[in-house]
């Protein structure tokens, strides 16, 4: 599929060579946006394998001479596009919006969406232009873990052990029964899951705890590790809708920092959003936010 773009300027598509180069892009962009990086390179390998994906049809990179400059791919209900900020205000942008656009249209998506910092006021700007509108919020929230966090008590009849391999796909279906309650989320196959969460070279199963009612899983949190920078992450957390109310996720997160303090981890980090109605557990646990996030979506002619 040609993309339009500025003289000087030629695409490709991205092969899996070039995940240290996307990498460092978008880490260019997150600092220049927000002055923090948040992007880990394994999300970038990780993302060429995923169920479905082709990277010769599904992402191109934007190139100056042998410099990447921007790429983009969109994947199921999302778009992804960073253009390195030197090269910003030159159209490179709207002419990745033009193409994720084709490309999701071609592959039956009735919508498409990207998530982007509200640092950056020149994206809303342009999805503005571009007939988006923003649908949800969402948040990356911290906590620091100076000292050792209480140990949490676990509602009568519960009990909290770490996730086991054989829990995989009992565990995938609580969470994805909880995802797909929100507003605008399909359900998401096992297949679809694995490769980018449990396939994931920072996914610790022995710091994700899992809520069991007798032999039944009610309550999961996907942990990743990330020990260069002291963090542990919650990737994941849902509980089972007949389970819900009785404080099994404030355990379960609780259960979390006390893993991370345990393994050396003096952070804990989650992104939410404003679908799922979690941003008040968050708080509640001692959680705060540090940035926020905007999603921009755009209904699809077919």
């Amino acid at each position: 599929m040609t993309i339009e773009l500025p003289d000087g300027l030629r695409s490709r598509p991205a092969q899996t060579a070039d995940a240290q180069a996307i990498y460092e892009l978008i880490a260019a962009c997150e600092l220049a946006d927000d002055g923090v990086v948040e992007v880990d390179e394994h999300d970038i390998t990780v993302g060429f394998g995923r169920y479905g994906f082709d990277p010769t049809r599904d992402s191109v990179l934007v190139l100056e001479g042998d410099d990447q400059v921007a790429w983009a791919e969109p994947y199921r209900w999302r778009g992804e596009a960073n253009v390195r900020p030197s090269h910003r205000g030159r159209g490179i942008g709207a002419a990745l919006l033009a193409w994720i656009e084709r490309r999701a249209t071609e592959l039956g998506y009735a919508e498409v969406g990207q998530t982007k910092t509200d640092a950056d006021t020149a994206a809303r700007e342009l999805f503005g232009a571009n007939g988006y509108e923003p649908s949800w919020t969402s948040w990356m929230i911290r906590i620091r873990l100076d000292e050792p966090p209480p140990p949490p008590e676990a509602p009568p009849g519960i009990a909290i052990r770490a996730y086991r391999a054989s829990d995989a796909r009992d565990g995938h279906r609580v969470m994805d029964a909880a995802f797909t309650e929100w507003e605008g989320r399909d359900p998401e196959t096992y297949e679809v899951w694995a490769p980018q969460v449990i396939a994931h070279p920072a996914f610790r199963p022995e710091l994700s705890p899992l809520a069991f009612d007798g032999d039944e899983i009610v309550g999961v949190v996907i942990s990743f590790d990330y020990p260069e920078l002291g963090e542990g992450w919650i990737q994941q957390l849902a509980t089972r809708a007949t389970h819900r109310r009785r404080g099994i996720a404030r355990v379960l997160l609780r259960t979390s920092f006390g893993w991370f303090y345990e393994a050396g981890r003096r952070v804990a980090g989650v992104a939410t959003d404003s679908r799922t109605g979690a941003l008040g557990l968050y708080e509640k646990v001692g959680m705060h936010v540090e940035r926020q996030y905007t999603r921009y979506a755009k209904h699809l002619n077919p």
